[in-house]
C-alpha cells in the first residue's frame, strides 16, 4: 500500500468518531487507536405548560477514557478465586498497571493501563463474556 493511501486513511481516521480500527491488505497491517473523551449531557424535561415558569436546566457533564476490550473472551477482575482484584472504582491507576485479565482460547490476557488516573466506573462483573471493543470501565 503506498505512503499516499495510508496518509489519507489516517486523516479519515482522525476526523472520524472511531476510537480504533485495524486494516489488512495482504502483507500489510493497519492498527490505528486513539483516546476518546466520553461525554454524556442530561437535561430535565422542558414542556412548559400555561402559567409555568420555564424550569432550570441541569447539564451534567461526565468525562473519562473507556477502557475497551482489545479481544473477545472472559472477563477478570482479579488474577484468582481469593485473590483482590487489580483494580476497584476509585483506585488511582498509573500508565502500565495492569486492570484486568481477558481469558481466551485459554490465554490469560493482562490488560494495562494505557492512562493515568481514577478508576470512575466498572463496567462488567467477574466472569462476564466480553465483546471486543466492549467497554471495561472508565477512567478520568
Amino acid at each position: 500500500m503506498d505512503t499516499d493511501k495510508i496518509k489519507i486513511i489516517m486523516e479519515l481516521f482522525e476526523k472520524s468518531d472511531i476510537s480504533k480500527m485495524h486494516m489488512e491488505d495482504g502483507d500489510f497491517k493497519l492498527t490505528l487507536e486513539k483516546n476518546v473523551e466520553v461525554q454524556t449531557v442530561a437535561m430535565k424535561d422542558k414542556t412548559l405548560g400555561e402559567n409555568e415558569n420555564p424550569k432550570e436546566e441541569s447539564v451534567e457533564l461526565k468525562s473519562g477514557i473507556e477502557v475497551k476490550s482489545p479481544l473477545v473472551g472472559t472477563y477478570y477482575q482479579a488474577s484468582g478465586e481469593n485473590q483482590p482484584p487489580f483494580v476497584s472504582v476509585g483506585d488511582e491507576v498509573k500508565v502500565g498497571d495492569t486492570l484486568c485479565i481477558i481469558e481466551a482460547m485459554k490465554v490469560m490476557n493482562e490488560i494495562k493501563s494505557q492512562v493515568a488516573g481514577r478508576v470512575q466506573s466498572i463496567k462488567v462483573e467477574n466472569g462476564d463474556a466480553v465483546e471486543y471493543d466492549q467497554v471495561l470501565m472508565v477512567i478520568e
